[in-house]
C-alpha cells in the first residue's frame, strides 16, 4: 500500500473510533475536535448514496467507452479485442493508482469502479490468451486452474496496493478454486487454513499494519475457514464437491480418498467436522472478541443444523428452523441476563451494554426493518349509499298514509 494511503487509513480509523466514543459519551466535543485536528482527513470522500451512484455511473461509462473503442478498431477479431482489453486494463490500473494517490480519493466510488474494471479487463485478456483456438489451443475444463490462479494474483495485488479487503477475500477464493484441481485438493483445503489461521489472526490484530491490510487479513481468514468447512462438511463429502470443482469424478483414481465416500472412518470424520467446526469458530470468536468470527460461527451452525435435518428426517424443515430461532433467542436472553447480573453489569470483560454503537446506523436498520414489515391497514367495505327508488307515496284519495 502507498505510504500516504496507509497514513490516511490510520487517521480515518482514529477519527471513526473518536466519533464512536463521542456518541457513547466518552469524549466531549472539545476532545473530539482535538482528535480531529490531530488526525485530519486529507482524502476526498463522499457519502454512501453518492458513492454507489458514482460507482455505477463509472462502470457504465467505462464499459460503454471500451466497447465502442473495441468495435471501432475491429471488434470482429478476437486478437484485437484481447489486445484492447490488456491496454484498457493497464490504463485503468494506472488511473486507479492516480485517483488514490495524487488526487487523494478514498471512498468516492470512482476509484473502486476503476479498480474493479481494471481487474476485469486484465482477466479477460488473460482468458483469451489461455483459451483462444488460434493461440495455445487449451480446453477450458483442463486449464481453468490457470485462470483462477491469474485471478488470485490480480485480486491479491489490488488488495495489497489499494487496500480493498474484498479483493483479498476474492483472491483467496480464487486460489482455493485453483487448488481444487490438485490431486489432494480436499486435504489441502483442510491443512492450509489450519496452518495459516494463527498467522492471519495475528496480522488481523497487528498494529504495524494499516487498518485496510488488517481487514484484508481477516477477509483471507474468513474465506479460508469457509474452505475448511466445505472440505469437512458431510454434504460436501458425500457429493464430492471439492473433487467436482476440480473437474474430477467421485471415483477418480488420482484422489487418495476415492472409494471411501459412502462409509468408513473418513465419513465419520466428516460428520464430526460438520458439528465441531461451528463450535470452534464460536469459541475462537468469543476468546479473541472478534465479531466476524462470531458471525461465521453462527452461519456455520445454521448450515450444520440444516444438514442434520437433511440426513435425519425427524421434523419438517420449517419446524426445525423455527425451533432453532427460538433457541437462539432464548440463549441470547440468558446470556444477557447473566451479563447484567454481574458486578458492574459485566463478566470477564463481556457486557450486554451497547457500547460504542452507531445510533444513526442503528436507527437506519430499525427504520428498514419497520418498512419491510409495514403493511397498510385494510379498508373496511363502505356501505352502499341508499338510492332513489321513485316509488312515490301510498296515499289514496284524500287520505295520506304518511309515507312519501
Amino acid at each position: 500500500m502507498r505510504t500516504d494511503l496507509a497514513r490516511a487509513d490510520r487517521a480515518a480509523a482514529v477519527r471513526d473510533a473518536a466519533r464512536s466514543w463521542r456518541r457513547a459519551g466518552i469524549l466531549d466535543e472539545a476532545a473530539f475536535g482535538a482528535v480531529a485536528s490531530r488526525f485530519p482527513d486529507d482524502r476526498a470522500r463522499v457519502g454512501p448514496v453518492f458513492r454507489a451512484l458514482f460507482f455505477l455511473f463509472t462502470m457504465i461509462a467505462v464499459s460503454g467507452g471500451a466497447g465502442f473503442v473495441a468495435m471501432a478498431i475491429g471488434g470482429g477479431h478476437d486478437g484485437v479485442v484481447a489486445g484492447w482489453s490488456l491496454i484498457a486494463g493497464l490504463a485503468l490500473a494506472a488511473a486507479t493508482d492516480y485517483l488514490i494517490g495524487p488526487l487523494r480519493r478514498r471512498q468516492g466510488g470512482i476509484e473502486a469502479a476503476a479498480s474493479l474494471m481494471a481487474i476485469a479487463f486484465l482477466l479477460a485478456a488473460a482468458a483469451w490468451c489461455l483459451y483462444s483456438s488460434g493461440g495455445l489451443d487449451l480446453h477450458l475444463e483442463d486449464h481453468l486452474w490457470a485462470l483462477c490462479l491469474i485471478a488470485a494474483v490480480l485480486a491479491g495485488v489490488a488488495a495489497w496496493r489499494w487496500g480493498y479487503p474484498l479483493y483479498a477475500g476474492a483472491a483467496t477464493a480464487a486460489a482455493f478454486a485453483a487448488g481444487a484441481h490438485l490431486p489432494a485438493a480436499r486435504a489441502l483445503w483442510i491443512v492450509l487454513p489450519l496452518a495459516a489461521a494463527p498467522a492471519l489472526l495475528r496480522l488481523a490484530e497487528s498494529s504495524r499494519l494499516p487498518p485496510a491490510h488488517r481487514g484484508s487479513a481477516m477477509a483471507v481468514l474468513l474465506v479460508a475457514l469457509t474452505g475448511l468447512y466445505l472440505a469437512v462438511h458431510l454434504g460436501s463429502w458425500d457429493r464430492r464437491l471439492v473433487e467436482e470443482l476440480g473437474g474430477r469424478p467421485a471415483s477418480a483414481p488420482d484422489s487418495p480418498l476415492s472409494g471411501l465416500a459412502h462409509g468408513g472412518l473418513p465419513r465419520w470424520a466428516a460428520v464430526a467436522g460438520t458439528a465441531l467446526v461451528p463450535i470452534a469458530l464460536l469459541a475462537l470468536g468469543l476468546r479473541r472478541r472478534r465479531l466476524p468470527l462470531l458471525l461465521a460461527g453462527t452461519a456455520a451452525a445454521a448450515v450444520s443444523l440444516v444438514t442434520l435435518r437433511h440426513y435425519v428426517h425427524f421434523w419438517p424443515i420449517w419446524a426445525v428452523l423455527c425451533l432453532a430461532g427460538a433457541l437462539v433467542i432464548a440463549l441470547a436472553l440468558a446470556i444477557w441476563r447473566y451479563l447484567e447480573s454481574g458486578a458492574g453489569q459485566e463478566r470477564a470483560g463481556f457486557t450486554a451494554a451497547p457500547l460504542l454503537t452507531d445510533r444513526g446506523r442503528q436507527a437506519l436498520l430499525e427504520a428498514a426493518a419497520t418498512a419491510l414489515t409495514f403493511q397498510p391497514p385494510s379498508h373496511a367495505a363502505t356501505p352502499a349509499e341508499p338510492q332513489f327508488t321513485g316509488e312515490g307515496g301510498r296515499s289514496g284519495g284524500a287520505g295520506a298514509s304518511g309515507e312519501f
